[in-house]
């Protein structure tokens, strides 16, 4: 077990990637806690943002923890990113290349410094070439979804899927527009884990287990990776193996 732990330690991040009412969110927040990590959601995202100049809305509060890890995110990124090239494209207008670049910049100065969950903001994308950094997806049928969201926003069902379609479309269309990707695509993603059976603790197993399996990988070259790794010639041709 110590060996897992010291293996997980090797990697520098784990994006997650939901479908609204999965318990996406959730199960990074107990992910964060389980391995010690630093928990980057949207209230952190906003504050580096605040802080880089990208936006002027502020949260009102946040612990010791978060404060001092978005002033270290702040000012590792004054290497890369001058004031002067920020006040030439921030401002209150900012347009989605700005904001998209200048994010991206955010999640990759993040990762450098090291153990962090990353929630959305198109992570899985931006860093998918990273391979110290576990991708994961979380998804569950649309009927649980539905519960989900009723019982933790306090909504009717008929509300509850409104909010869920809503999201799923600006989470979508987002990656879309600034990426083109689809986010629906299993091949941005390490593991994708469906909660419709498995409960949110179970998933945070299976992901630190997808974790430490990774970051044995990290050092072996990337043409010795894949299904084919290890794997010897079929005894016969394919289409006769029953």
């Amino acid at each position: 077990m110590s060996d897992e732990v010291s293996q997980m330690g090797s990697m520098r991040g784990i994006t997650v990637s939901r479908e609204y009412g999965s318990g996406g969110g959730e199960i990074a927040r107990m992910l964060a806690d389980h391995l010690g990590w630093t928990l980057m959601d949207a209230q952190i995202i906003q504050l580096v943002a605040q802080k880089l100049g990208i936006s002027r809305a502020i949260a009102q509060s946040h612990d010791e923890q978060v404060e001092g890890f978005a002033q270290r995110l702040f000012e590792s990124t004054q290497y890369f990113m001058p004031p002067v090239a920020l006040s030439e494209v921030i401002g209150p207008s900012i347009n989605d290349l700005a904001y998209g670049h200048a994010l991206g910049q955010v999640l990759r100065a993040a990762v450098d410094m090291g153990h962090v969950v990353i929630v959305g903001r198109a992570a899985q994308v931006v860093l998918a070439t990273d391979r110290s950094v576990l991708h994961v997806r979380i998804v569950a049928p649309l009927a649980q979804r539905i519960v989900y969201v009723m019982r933790r926003e306090s909504l009717d069902a008929k509300a509850a899927a409104e909010r869920i379609k809503q999201k799923e479309h600006q989470m979508h269309q987002s990656i879309k527009e600034q990426y083109g990707r689809d986010n629906n695509d299993a091949h941005l993603y390490d593991i994708i884990i469906n909660t419709g059976v498995l409960d949110l603790h179970a998933a945070v197993e299976l992901v630190c287990l997808a974790l430490a399996r990774k970051a044995q990988k990290l050092m072996i070259p990337a043409d010795q990776l894949g299904p084919a790794s290890g794997l010897k010639p079929y005894p016969s041709r394919p289409d006769e193996i029953h």
